[in-house]
């Protein structure tokens, strides 16, 4: 039998968990984004697409892959949600409290529809997602609840039960997940699982291994009476 002993203390500040939430950063790069123009006389171009794609692999977000739920975004508050242009608060496209932002949950993910202001930026944004420059959309939320699964794997996955706060959406150029900012916490965190399940698997080993030399001994002493 054999047996990993690890030979370095664990730092306690890696795997400490911020009881505060954390503002978080995922994209996608199935956004499905439509432009419409409908008339000459429109102050706006209506932009849509999806924020929040449900059921989804994330990439390798640093030895985890993470999905979001169906039910994640159930009784979210959405009514303050902003849609910038790669998170720049500078660069506001629509609001859903002034009305310019609507956003419906279906079976897929967050849908959202928006009224782009003819500004230079909404103009450029337009165009960008026309011609196929801007293809993905990220977004800015918090955590409350999530599950965690196959932490003695390589890659171990995470899956986001339930979204606290939902801030910001962003039509982004890097759309991938892996361009986005983890934060500590949800690195924090898989590092506190995955270190709790290898120390319990260690001492399933050597309560294993007690139980084996006791009965060892149990059986050395029948021999010798």
């Amino acid at each position: 039998m054999m047996f990993r002993f690890k030979v370095a203390p664990l730092n306690r500040k890696e795997v400490r968990i911020q009881m505060t939430k954390t503002m978080e950063q995922r994209a996608i790069n199935d956004s499905n984004f439509k432009v419409e123009k409908r008339s000459e006389d429109d102050d706006f171009n209506t932009l849509s697409g999806y924020a929040i794609v449900f059921d989804q692999p994330s990439e390798n977000l640093g030895g985890f892959i993470e999905y979001v739920d169906r039910s994640a975004l159930d009784n979210v508050d959405m009514s303050n949600v902003q849609l910038l242009y790669n998170h720049n608060m500078d660069n506001i496209l629509a609001r859903a409290d002034s009305s310019t932002l609507s956003l419906s949950v279906d079976d897929r993910g967050l849908f959202f529809n928006a009224q782009i202001p003819k500004t230079t930026l909404g103009n450029d944004v337009a165009e960008n997602v026309r011609n196929g420059n801007l293809k993905g959309c990220s977004f800015g939320f918090t955590i409350d609840d999530d599950d965690w699964s196959d932490l003695d794997e390589d890659t171990a996955t995470r899956h986001i039960t339930q979204i606290g706060d939902l801030f910001e959406l962003s039509i982004t150029p890097m759309p991938a997940y892996k361009e986005t900012s983890v934060s500590n916490r949800s690195l924090s965190e898989f590092e506190s699982k995955k270190n709790k399940k290898e120390d319990s698997n260690l001492n399933n080993e050597l309560e294993l291994l007690r139980m084996e030399t006791e009965l060892y001994d149990k059986r050395r002493t029948s021999k010798t009476n």
